[in-house]
């Protein structure tokens, strides 16, 4: 007797499950406050709270870890060179806190990164302005989670996947604004800066730059509000032009008698 057995695929758990990149992602949390109470220690050894660096000037906050072979030179190497395109100086006008994503990381390392940034950082005296932080895994998962940023640990390689960006949060620690990927223009930053200090720092030109663009969550840049309104407006009027000349032709037509043939009079 022939049997024929009927082999049916089963999906393993593994195949059910999302793929790990669905995990890395930023999720913005815009006008959400982040817990200022957090516990850190700073590239120095010393017990920090996160809101020992609120209170005076909005805050430039860049998540990654110090021994990131990859994304995260990366990713300061190009938060360093938009600052040193930007008008506004680490610690007088803005800080920046750098804190690790990895709870096995320690001062060491925090003051290395901190060392290395700083020479690239073309502006003397700033290191009062610029905090490399390390810290427990739930403090580090309650900022995360705070600020909706999505990573998780790929035993597989021994890294850690993480979204790429950084975030501008007011003096009160509330979320302002996001700027994704490693490169980041100039003066998107400052006026990200300018608009989160409530127009403490900057210059009336600054101020004016804000009332002609707006910034756009889904980019994480500034778009100029005024060159779309005179697209608009441009549109409306070629619209309204053509509806004129067509309503005028139309109208023009029926005004004028039907011609036929010529009739003898007499």
């Amino acid at each position: 007797m022939l049997i024929t057995v009927l082999l049916v695929p089963v999906p393993s758990a593994q195949a059910q499950q999302p793929h790990p990149t669905e995990a890395v992602a930023f999720e913005q949390h815009l006008g959400s406050q982040v817990p200022l109470d957090l516990p850190f220690v700073d590239e120095t050894g010393a017990a920090v709270r996160l809101g020992d660096y609120f209170g005076e000037q909005a805050v430039v906050l860049l998540l990654s870890y110090y021994e990131c072979p990859m994304l995260c030179p990366l990713l300061r190497d190009g938060l360093v060179n938009s600052l040193n395109e930007v008008r506004l100086n680490v610690g007088d006008d803005f800080q920046v806190i750098n804190v690790s994503i990895d709870p096995t990381e320690t001062p060491m390392n925090a003051a290395s990164a901190k060392t290395f940034t700083l020479m690239r950082y073309n502006r003397p005296n700033t290191e009062h302005g610029w905090h490399f932080l390390t810290g427990t895994q739930d403090s580090i998962q309650q900022l995360a989670n705070a600020v909706g940023f999505r990573y998780f640990y790929d035993e597989t390689i021994n890294q850690y996947a993480h979204a790429s960006g950084i975030l501008v949060l007011t003096p009160k620690g509330t979320l302002a604004r996001y700027f994704y990927g490693i490169e980041f223009n100039p003066g998107d930053v400052r006026l990200g800066l300018v608009e989160a200090s409530g127009n403490r720092i900057g210059t009336p030109v600054d101020q004016l730059l804000l009332l002609c663009y707006h910034f756009d969550p889904s980019t994480g840049q500034y778009t100029g509000l005024v060159m779309t309104l005179l697209r608009v407006a441009g549109l409306l009027t070629v619209l309204i032009i053509g509806g004129s000349v067509l309503f005028m032709s139309l109208r023009s037509r029926r005004g004028t008698p039907p011609s036929g043939p010529a009739q003898a009079l007499g």
